[in-house]
This record gives structure tokens, C-alpha cells and sequence, in this order.
């Protein structure tokens, strides 16, 4: 009998605001996106901190979760940080 080997495409989602103004229920459909791409999303990891902060405990969290072949999505590459990568 032949097996065939699945890759599961894994991803951690970022979710980021910078003020109290704003709302992570927009960024919320990111998860949803990421699950019709057939990506499994092992956390999503939601936080309210100004980009240029270095203080966002939950990035680092994410940061310290990520393995080897997973991904990070985020709405904008300035939702992870706004220094140069």
C-alpha cells in the first residue's frame, strides 16, 4: 500500500494595535485567511503596544515558540516591528 506524506503548513499569527483607539477585531480575519490556506495556526498571539516598544511581551513569546519551518503571519510587516529587518 502506497502512503502519501502530507506537509502540514504551520503558523503563528501575530495580531498587533498600537493604540487604544484601535481594534484587534480587524486583524482578526487573518486567522481565518491563514486556515482556508490550509495553514494550521498552532497560536495566535495578541497584543496592544506601539511598534517602536521593545517591551511586547507577547512578541517575544512568539518569538520563543516559533520552530524550525513554521511561519509568522501578520497583517503588515510594521505590525511585527517598525525597525528595519
Amino acid at each position: 500500500m502506497g502512503h502519501t506524506m502530507t506537509t502540514l503548513n504551520v503558523a503563528r499569527v501575530y495580531l498587533r494595535v498600537s493604540t487604544e483607539d484601535q481594534d484587534l477585531q480587524r486583524q482578526e480575519a487573518i486567522i481565518g485567511n491563514a486556515r482556508a490556506s490550509d495553514y494550521y495556526v498552532a497560536a495566535v498571539y495578541r497584543e496592544k503596544a506601539s511598534g517602536a516598544q521593545s517591551d511586547r511581551p507577547e512578541l517575544l513569546r512568539m518569538i520563543e515558540d516559533l520552530q524550525p519551518g513554521e511561519v509568522v503571519i501578520a497583517e503588515k510587516i510594521d505590525r511585527i516591528s517598525r525597525l528595519p529587518l
